[in-house]
């Protein structure tokens, strides 16, 4: 699916039109255009060409759009700047029990008066620019204001999923100390496993918002600056988040590591206990259960009974013996 939104400078707001007044559009210094191209296509075909000779962006840059390309990157190209971006999927906050992220694509042409935007469908960060732009707005919508506005969504859409994941991390750890069962492990693995997936994807697209931060690309105006830097103070708060994370779900690993050893310890030193309880016991009846024929005891009436006191004695002072040293 396919959306034209035209902003005309001196009007203030949205224009109504069409995809057949879009060289005239182009030419138009008064007019800023986004384009927004939603997943599926209709014909991918007529899609490259709207690209390719509509707009004149570069080969390698639709094909990068038209070819899910899954790794954050900014190209600069004469005209235009081609920016690929990872946004979060906010059905991850419905997994009260799992760390689990899923991010979607989001490709970007930023021109000095156009943007044209590709993603799947249902990307909330599109949804949310879509209702802003309804509202009728006093300084107008230019490209940079648009990039602005859509990089300010996809950087916030971060902040509740990041937070949850603080939650769940949390819970967690309660688990662990609670009853670490081996189902856990996977759910800990599981976190480790995302979190440094989601945390590689980030660091990359933090190189990009900071080097749109810093002022490196003539297309954003100096005066605007300000509004890409407020975005980037934004990720790297996600970005420190998700590193606090990373180190909070190694502990919570070191911990049940801890939790189920210390529970194998104390088997363990049960099953000795009882073993060394059960060393002499075991002599004695090895002892008066040999058949020499000349063994004082072994006609004697009380020789059973006498064994097993001395049995039971030999049992009960090994024990008083652990108590007092405090081993049982």
């Amino acid at each position: 699916m396919r959306t034209l939104h035209v902003f005309h400078a001196k009007q203030g707001h949205r224009i109504e039109t069409d995809f057949s007044h879009l060289p005239k559009l182009l030419e138009d210094p008064e007019v800023t255009l986004w384009l927004d191209l939603e997943e599926p296509h209709d014909d991918e075909g007529d899609l490259d060409r709207l690209l390719r000779e509509g707009f004149r962006f570069h080969p390698l840059a639709i094909e990068d759009t038209l070819q899910d390309y899954g790794h954050p990157k900014l190209d600069t190209y004469e005209d235009h700047y081609f920016v690929v971006l990872h946004a979060i999927d906010f059905a991850s906050l419905a997994l009260l029990q799992e760390v689990f992220f899923r991010t979607h694509e989001l490709d970007m042409f930023f021109g000095e008066r156009l943007l044209v935007t590709h993603h799947p469908a249902g990307m909330r960060s599109i949804e949310a620019l879509r209702k802003e732009i309804e509202t009728p707005s006093k300084t107008g919508w230019t490209a940079p204001r648009l990039f602005h506005r859509l990089l300010d969504r996809v950087v916030d859409n971060f902040i509740p999923v990041i937070e949850q994941v603080g939650e769940t991390l949390e819970r967690l750890e309660d688990e662990v100390i609670a009853d670490p069962d081996p189902a856990l492990l996977d759910r800990i693995l599981n976190a480790k496993k995302t979190i440094f997936r989601l945390r590689r994807i980030l660091s990359h697209q933090r190189r990009i918002l900071e080097s749109i931060a810093r002022g490196h690309h003539d297309l954003i105006p100096h005066k605007q600056i300000a509004f890409f830097r407020d975005v980037y103070d934004h990720f790297v708060y996600i970005v420190d988040q998700l590193e606090s994370y990373r180190d909070q779900v190694q502990s919570i690993m070191d911990a049940y590591l801890s939790v189920t050893s210390n529970r194998m310890n104390e088997v363990m030193k049960v099953l000795t206990q009882i073993s060394t309880v059960m060393l002499p016991l075991t002599f004695i009846a090895g002892v008066y259960g040999m058949n020499f024929a000349h063994m004082p005891e072994l006609h004697w009436t009380f020789g059973y009974p006498f064994a097993i006191l001395l049995m039971l004695a030999t049992a009960g002072g090994m024990i008083a013996y652990f108590r007092s040293r405090q081993l049982l």
